[in-house]
């Protein structure tokens, strides 16, 4: 009768063993669909209205003159739960399209941008049109070159007309990549051509150093870009890489540095804050206004990006250890309820 009890007493407590084991178990599975699902989400296309393809542009070049239009800048928008705030707030805006002024990913990795695409077709879609300027974490050589950027969000140096007023964008990234193209594109238009324009901006990821303001990388023929934006006459250029806001005005241009978008600030120099900018054209004025949002973490979306980013990517080039740990995973798992069963027999 004492070893019966004692022989009872002793399932009982691996009955509880097994009772935690077996709902690990579960979570473990529960967990690897999600991943599973996850990662099929991040192959949702893209907003018809997100990219620097033509289609987009000519959306905009086709509509009819208006008394005043607006349209907003985001700079470095790497984050999970800030941007998306940002987002809540423009889409109801009238605003007539919206600039990211790159990088939008994190290490520039085809994983990296599928998270970043999954995002844009839920949380940061917009009702208005979306132009993507690449950053510096946004192409890789080898991971995710220059090219395989345009494959999936159109050409990284174009220009479009809208109400009367000209904007271009540009590819600055540093010293790994050469700004000559940029440079080519902006010489071959005329200045005639320009100047029928009743404004004229620029939009590119790293700003000249014209100022100590604020931190910029440094970037072949800085100087030669500044000398164009004076005699191309340049109302203004829009920059991001550093996470913060400044304002700079030499001659006639006005250099607006934002990147305060959801990446972590950088106060090495002023205190900053995470933000937007919206810049409003009326008939005789131009205005610019900051929609400021605190920074925010959704932990959702932190698990999805972490499940699309890092989980997905190591399950699926180790197939031979995901294999081995579910088969061992659902044994043990067996054995666990096997003990529950015995147990209450």
């Amino acid at each position: 009768m004492k070893n019966k009890k004692q022989t009872r007493k002793r399932l009982g407590a691996l009955s509880i063993v097994a009772m935690v084991t077996f709902f690990i178990i579960a979570g473990f599975f529960a967990f690897e669909l999600y991943v599973i699902s996850a990662r099929q989400g991040s192959d949702a296309p893209l907003p018809s209205n997100f990219g620097n393809f033509i289609k987009n542009r000519e959306s905009l070049e086709n509509q009819p003159d208006k008394k005043s239009f607006s349209f907003a800048v985001i700079g470095d928008t790497r984050s999970v739960g800030t941007f998306e705030r940002l987002a809540e707030k423009l889409r109801v805006l009238p605003i007539d399209f919206a600039v990211l002024l790159g990088d939008c990913a994190d290490n520039a990795t085809e994983d990296d941008h599928r998270y970043f695409r999954a995002e844009c077709a839920e949380e940061f879609s917009m009702p208005f049109p979306v132009f993507y300027v690449p950053g510096n974490h946004d192409v890789n050589e080898k991971s995710f070159p220059i090219m395989r950027f345009e494959h999936d969000y159109g050409p990284s140096i174009f220009s479009f007309e809208y109400q009367h007023c000209l904007f271009i964008f540009l590819r600055i990234l540093g010293e790994t990549y050469p700004s000559q193209e940029s440079i080519d594109f902006l010489n071959k238009m005329p200045e005639e051509h320009i100047l029928k324009f009743k404004k004229r901006f620029v939009f590119m990821h790293i700003p000249p150093p014209v100022s100590s303001v604020f931190s910029s990388k440094m970037f072949d023929k800085s100087d030669e870009l500044i000398s164009l934006f004076k005699k191309k006459r340049i109302d203004y250029v829009l920059a991001g890489d550093y996470h913060g806001y400044a304002r700079i005005n030499t001659g006639q241009t006005n250099y607006i540095i934002t990147g305060g978008g959801g990446a972590h600030l950088h106060e090495d120099k002023h205190k900053q804050f995470n933000h937007a900018i919206v810049i409003t054209i009326d008939k005789d004025e131009e205005s610019e206004w900051i929609l400021p949002v605190n920074a925010s973490v959704d932990i959702e979306d932190k698990i999805e990006k972490y499940a699309i980013e890092r989980v997905w990517p190591y399950f699926s080039g180790n197939m031979l250890f995901t294999y081995t740990l579910n088969v061992f995973a659902l044994l043990v798992m067996s054995l666990a309820v096997w003990l529950i069963i015995r147990y209450r027999k």
